[in-house]
């Protein structure tokens, strides 16, 4: 009553659908009660239907409009006649000071039922039936919606408009019934099909069968000016009265609650398209959101799914908010369904940094959709979106490319927007942290938009751009360092960008769409992105890794994949390995009929049970196949097998046509019946996007001029307005793959070839397409998909092809490159090397290098052959240095430095076949007065050297030099004095630098002129700073610097270069030399450096690194010192280590270097295995390795002097202990060895001659002086920041006191050791010296024993 007076018509209906709608959820409650709890008790009704409201403050009772609704007394039971309007409360509610109080809003309703008497036998009261129920709802929402007129009205005659149906005549007469937007016509019967039979409801067919109450109620509630869905519902409801005999119930009879729940929610949620009438065709279509591609239609029956994402994305944001001080606004977050805790509530302390789930599913079945519509939740809570989407014209890399290099666009064109700008100066420090200019160069050469954002680099990108109109004798020079290190670059390269991005403060969703249409190279870019996003780089500082969240959905179709092929593998491989990544699969099926329906039920506007049966049909035809589902319906209403009723208000359909309509080829047909009906200009516009996947305006401009269509752009924007494309900026794409495909099929497949040229051609027309690299591609794609026979026509896109591919390996797409190569190579003369040459020879060049870059060993040796059989010598000398590279990559040594000497032998530079050492002593020490006037000034003064044969023969040494450390290492010192001879007398050249660091290396094995070495390794690194090629001289350089280094610089800085060693050889794609690097890192850590925890986890990372790129030498070797590691901190577990990369033990890596011969891994074992024995003073296996090891040249090595080092340790330990005296001259050798090294560096090796001059003292009893030394050794060593050896120092130094009646001194020195342990970061180490220290406080305590046996005791139990 106050809603009706207070309220208009249509708010009146939308307050008593809320007031109905929470009575029936009410309802539900008490039934539920009565019928599923038989131990049910008295109270359980009364407290189901007045729960709210018994549990209101203040009395017992409560006042509504002056009367009280209940009192006290017994609880009481509801029966079925209790459900009457009478008995209903209806209370809305808002809380005041005083507590509880009348509210007029009646949408937020609370809604109680009144037991009507006491006194009830809860035993013999009958229980509730849904069906009953639904009776007593319908005479009440009858009550309510005819603004209060009870039900038994109906009986009284003048209630029913006896001209009704003249009414509803008059008005289908006044409308105007014909086609609307040709889609529709009316539903009169002139415009019926002579077989077509309109469904309605049963209710409608078979009146009079129906139950009279639901009938004369609808007919009522209609002349109210009720809307149809109102009408409808209380009808239904009414139709399930029971105990009428020979009842007919039809199939939209309401018996169930739960149903009507459904009804009245979507009438609550959505009145316009479920509770108020729609009256026109155009708008029914509208509400159907069918032929709109402007909006996004709702997912449907795919919750599970859409949830499994939104928890994956709340895990990103939560993980990244709580990196940043404040939670930022609009963060995604999972509430679990049904009101249930989610994910984010339940768990705490996420380590994932990378959530990547692929879904995998049949063509169809909405993986998109889904994606888009969490992508559409994650831009509007500010996260990052990159959205890629492969296809088969474009190459994986260059689609993903494009997608990098839009985002940054984004941040170009966005400079008003303040957060945007804070977060690129985020991004763009994490790049300009990462690499260099000439890198940052190199990624604007990839990315265009870059060069907006950083105009610094523009030059670089220009410079690199004119490499397009360069020769293949260029790229041999910078694209050639090592098999697949194009591959490795751009892989580094690309998770440099994601990683900085990830680093912009903002969670970010990166959409990789369509895998099944990616290949082997980008399934291992997306591999090694997600690994790498989850952990921290192998260098990087250990907090930068926490402050970046990536959500990667990836999508493909699961029965166009292979189970062994790239993509699944990778996804395995991803599964299988650990880290701060979490990767899952989600299948996603096709819709059930129920789902089907509930599309349905949306789409038409009408209650389930009224489309059950034509979801049965569809389901039936479509097999749940969501896209074929909407393409179904759109097909059969504009066939008007399913049409809007004007006179009824809602659709209607013929059940045994749709039953009848047949598709043999499933949705590809339903497709192609679709595009055929389109106009003639459209189809045409469509086959040429089909042929080019897709389109942007440039390209328009050229094909629009009259070869194809009138309008070729107008006709694409018809297509676009159809929902066949879509437009995002200057760009036409297809809306779905299957578009594409079925648009493809349009074109007969004798025309396609035709097509395909005549748009190729078209392209070539523009003058600028030699230099614009996407014209070209574009123009030659299409060329190379039809036969070429016109010499001059093959001539020319021969040559294009040669263009194309060198814009593809500048923009370091090598296996794209390598298609347009040998394309290039197919369409030249039959007899190319005469007719052709010097096209033919730059093709088969382009094509090595291509893939050697790429890594496709089998594809290069056949090009080679070729090259070498008909180029001439020296035009493929070129090719000759690749080969021999090719050998080495493949351990053919012998083969590749004989074949290297021949070409030396050519050029006139002779070197020996069988070296000695008198040999190469006589060389370096002719060479002597020549080196020693080398200096940084001088080099750089040298002329350039100009003389191609001594070019060629400084190329060709610097490759022989290399190959030589693994076949004649007598010959490196030869060429290299070599080479530097060259440089003074001929100039200076690109291979001085390599001539100077392998003259270092030699200078310092060679000869005792250390500090020589050490100048000419400085001399090599200043020169390398500046140089074109930094990163691929460092790569390559750095093992030989640091081992000069670590005798004349501070051992710690071998760090810093290592690292810069190990991004240089990222960046130059030089996956060994980078390997290498983490080997030296791990090294110089060990032994110098605290925190082995910090060093414990980056190995893992390293292990990973060298197990996937299968450098299985480096990884061995790197196990080893892991296990090195492990002893010292206590971690027996190797927790954190993928199983797969099979971590194995000291022990079989001893027998796996003794098996293979390897010495370089045997001589890593032995010192690890000595550090570890004497870190825990077991010096008799020390002994005893160092004996059976020994070295057998002059230590000139990095390990050598720790060899020295932890050798006499022991030995003079062992003649304290056993008199011996071969222990004690084991001993005296390290000083003297150790004193000649400390002339070399006082810094790393001071502090070692002073601990063993204090254990030579020790053991020669000269007491004070070995107290002098142990000082001084712990002094040099904190001085020199060999934390380690301060605490060895401390320890020994401890013991010396201990041992020498001087135990409270001896115990401070002890406890000092313990804690310079804990700092290095050994805790086992650390914890045995704790129990070592506890043995002397107990043995102090046994008085009663003598003084000498006690200290015997101790030092033998520790010893």
């Amino acid at each position: 009553h106050r809603a009706r007076s207070s309220t208009t018509k249509e708010e009146y209906i939308k307050c008593a659908v809320s007031v109905a709608l929470e009575l029936t959820n009410r309802l539900c409650v008490i039934v539920g009660m009565d019928n599923n709890n038989d131990s049910f008790n008295a109270s359980s009704s009364f407290n189901a239907s007045f729960g709210v409201l018994a549990s209101s403050p203040g009395n017992d009772s409560f006042n509504f409009d002056g009367k009280k609704h209940f009192s006290d007394g017994p609880s009481l039971l509801i029966l079925i006649e209790d459900i009457v309007p009478d008995n209903i409360i209806v209370v809305s509610l808002e809380q005041t000071e005083d507590g509880i109080s009348c509210a007029k809003d009646f949408t937020a309703a609370i809604v109680d039922v009144k037991p009507a008497t006491s006194g009830r036998d809860m035993f013999e009261t009958p229980k509730l039936t849904q069906r009953s129920v639904c009776f007593a709802l319908g005479k009440i929402l009858f009550e309510l919606f005819s603004q209060g007129d009870p039900l038994f009205i109906l009986d009284m005659p003048s209630v029913i408009n006896g001209d009704q149906e003249d009414s509803f005549g008059d008005l289908l007469n006044c409308m105007n019934l014909g086609e609307e937007d040709g889609i529709m016509p009316s539903d009169s019967d002139d415009a019926q099909p002579a077989t077509k039979k309109s469904f309605q409801s049963p209710f409608h067919t078979t009146m009079t069968a129906v139950s009279p109450e639901a009938t004369k109620a609808k007919a009522c509630l209609e002349e109210r000016g009720m809307p149809l869905s109102i009408c409808r519902l209380v009808s239904d409801l009414l139709e399930a009265e029971e105990g009428k005999p020979n009842q007919y119930i039809s199939d939209t009879a309401l018996l169930s609650l739960e149903e009507a729940q459904i009804d009245l929610t979507q009438m609550r949620l959505h009145p316009q398209r479920f509770l108020f009438d729609l009256t026109s065709p155009a708008e029914a279509l509208n509400s159907a959101f069918l032929f709109d591609p402007t909006v996004n239609g709702e997912l449907y029956g795919r919750e599970k799914e859409l949830e499994t994402l939104m928890d994956a994305a709340a895990r990103v944001s939560l993980h990244l908010r709580s990196s940043f001080s404040g939670a930022a606004p609009n963060s995604i977050t999972s509430s679990g369904r049904g009101g249930k805790p989610g994910v984010l509530q339940t768990m705490e302390g996420y380590s994932f940094v990378c959530e990547a789930i692929f879904l995998s599913g049949h063509s169809g079945v909405g993986k998109s959709s889904i994606i888009k519509n969490l992508v559409a939740s994650c831009k509007e809570s500010d996260w990052f979106v990159l959205s890629c989407k492969f296809d088969r014209q474009i190459s994986p890399l260059s689609r993903l490319l494009q997608t990098i290099d839009s985002f940054f666009g984004h941040f170009a064109d966005n400079q008003k927007d303040v957060y945007a700008q804070e977060s690129f100066a985020r991004i763009s420090l994490s790049i300009e942290f990462s690499i260099d200019a000439d890198c940052l160069g190199q990624l604007c050469q990839l990315l265009p938009n870059l060069r907006k954002l950083f105009p610094m680099a523009s030059d670089r990108a220009q410079n690199t751009e004119m490499m397009q109109n360069s020769t293949s004798r260029d790229f041999f020079e910078n694209f050639t360092d090592s098999v697949g290190s194009g591959r490795d670059r751009i892989c580094h390269l690309l998770q440099l960008i994601f990683k900085a991005v990830c680093c912009g403060g903002y969670p970010v969703v990166f959409v990789l769409d369509d895998l099944q249409w990616s290949d082997a190279f980008m399934m291992s870019i997306l591999g090694d992105l997600i690994q790498s996003v989850g952990s921290s780089s192998a260098f990087s500082a250990e907090e930068d890794s926490s402050k970046g969240g990536l959500l990667l959905l990836g999508s493909f179709r699961d029965n166009e994949v292979e189970e062994d092929g790239f993509v699944m593998q990778q996804i395995k491989n991803l599964e299988r390995s650990n880290g701060n990544s979490n990767v899952s699969r989600l299948f996603v099926a096709e819709l059930p009929e129920y789902e089907i329906n509930t599309m349905l039920s949306a789409k038409l506007c009408l209650p389930m049970r009224y489309t059950r049966m034509l979801a049965q049909l569809v389901h039936q035809k479509t097999r749940g196949n969501p896209l074929y589902c909407v393409e179904f319906l759109k097909a059969i209403i504009k066939e008007n097998v399913l049409s809007w009723s004007v006179k009824s208000r809602q659709f209607t359909w013929d059940d045994t046509c749709i039953d009848m309509h047949t598709m043999s080829e499933g949705v590809v047909e339903l497709l192609t019946r679709k595009l055929r009906q389109l106009p003639h200009d459209v189809i045409a516009s469509l086959k040429i996007a089909s042929c080019l996947g897709q389109i942007n305006l440039s390209t328009i401009e050229l094909l629009d001029l009259g070869w194809f269509v009138p309008n070729l752009l107008e006709s694409l924007e018809s297509a676009v307005q159809e929902g066949i494309l879509e437009k995002a900026g200057p760009l036409f794409a297809f809306s779905h793959d299957m578009l594409q495909e079925s648009t493809y099929q349009l074109i007969p497949k004798e025309e396609r070839k035709a097509l395909h040229k005549k748009i190729g051609m078209s392209l070539v027309q523009d003058p600028a397409v030699v230099d614009n690299a996407e014209l070209c591609s574009l123009a030659v794609d299409q060329m190379n998909m039809c036969r070429l026979d016109d010499p001059i026509e093959r001539a020319l896109f021969s040559r294009l092809n040669l263009v194309a591919g060198k814009q593809c390996v500048a923009a370091s797409s090598y296996e794209q490159a390598r298609g347009y190569f040998e394309a290039g190579i197919s369409l030249l003369h039959a007899n190319p090397w005469s007719k052709q040459y010097s096209l033919c020879l730059e093709l088969y060049e382009m094509s090595v290098i291509s893939g050697y870059m790429d890594g496709d060993v089998e594809a290069v040796s056949k090009r080679l052959n070729v090259i070498l059989t008909n180029a001439s010598f020296d035009d493929a000398l070129n090719s000759r240095v690749l080969q021999a590279k090719l050998l080495a990559s493949q351990q053919q040594y012998s083969v590749a430095v004989k074949g290297v000497l021949a070409i030396l032998s050519y050029f006139g530079e002779e070197f020996p076949k069988n070296s000695s050492l008198a040999d190469v002593t006589s060389e370096i020490n002719a060479a002597l007065p020549m080196l020693k006037g080398v200096t940084k000034e001088k080099i750089l003064s040298l002329k350039p050297m100009t003389n191609k044969r001594k070019l060629n023969s400084m190329k060709f040494m610097a490759l022989l030099v290399t190959l030589c450390f693994y076949h004649d290492t007598l010959l490196v010192p030869l060429v290299a004095c070599r080479m530097m001879k060259l440089a003074i007398e001929e100039g200076y050249c690109d291979d001085t630098i390599p001539g100077l660091a392998h003259m270092s290396y030699v200078l310092l094995q060679y000869s005792d002129d250390v500090e020589l070495a050490g100048h000419f390794g400085r001399l090599c690194e200043n020169c390398m700073i500046g140089n074109p090629q930094e990163h691929s001289l460092r790569a390559r350089l750095t093992q030989l610097h640091c081992t000069v280094k670590y005798f004349v610089e501070p051992f710690q800085t071998s760090a810093a270069t290592a690292q810069n060693a190990y991004n240089s050889a990222r960046i130059a794609g030089d996956v060994d030399n980078a390997m290498l690097s983490l080997v030296v890192y791990t090294i110089v850590h060990i032994f110098s450096i605290p925190d082995l925890a910090g060093l414990h986890k980056k190995m893992i990372g390293f292990l990973y690194q060298m197990a996937k790129h299968k450098r299985i030498g480096v990884l061995i070797t790197t196990m080893a010192y892991f296990n090195t590691v492990t002893a010292l901190i206590g971690n027996a577990d190797s927790c954190g280590v993928d199983p797969s990369i099979g971590l194995k033990t000291h022990s079989e890596i001893f027998q796996i270097a003794e098996h293979t011969q390897n010495a370089f891994l045997m001589h890593h074992m032995i010192v690890n295995q000595m550090y570890v024995s004497c870190y825990f003073r077991q010096y008799l296996s020390v002994a005893v390795v160092a004996e059976k090891y020994g070295m057998k040249t002059q230590a000139k090595r990095v390990l050598d002097f720790y060899f020295i080092f932890y050798q006499g340790i022991a030995a003079m330990c062992l003649a304290r202990d056993t008199k011996q005296n071969k222990w004690k001259e084991i001993g005296e050798k390290s000083v003297t060895t150790m004193t000649q090294l400390l002339n070399h560096s006082t810094w790393n090796f001071e502090n070692k001659l002073f601990l063993l001059q204090a254990e030579l003292n020790y053991l020669n009893g000269r007491i004070a002086m070995a107290e002098s030394s142990y000082k001084a050794a712990i002094v040099s060593a904190h001085d020199h920041r060999f934390n380690n050896e301060e605490a060895l120092g401390l320890e020994l130094y401890g013991i010396f006191l201990v041992e020498n009646n001087k135990v409270v001194q001896g115990l401070q020195q002890l406890e000092k050791a313990r804690e310079e342990y804990k700092v290095w970061g050994a805790i086992k180490k650390a914890d045995a010296v704790l129990e070592f220290i506890d043995l002397i406080k107990r043995t102090m305590c046994h008085r009663d024993c003598n003084h000498n046996t006690i200290w015997g005791h101790t030092q033998m139990t520790w010893r």
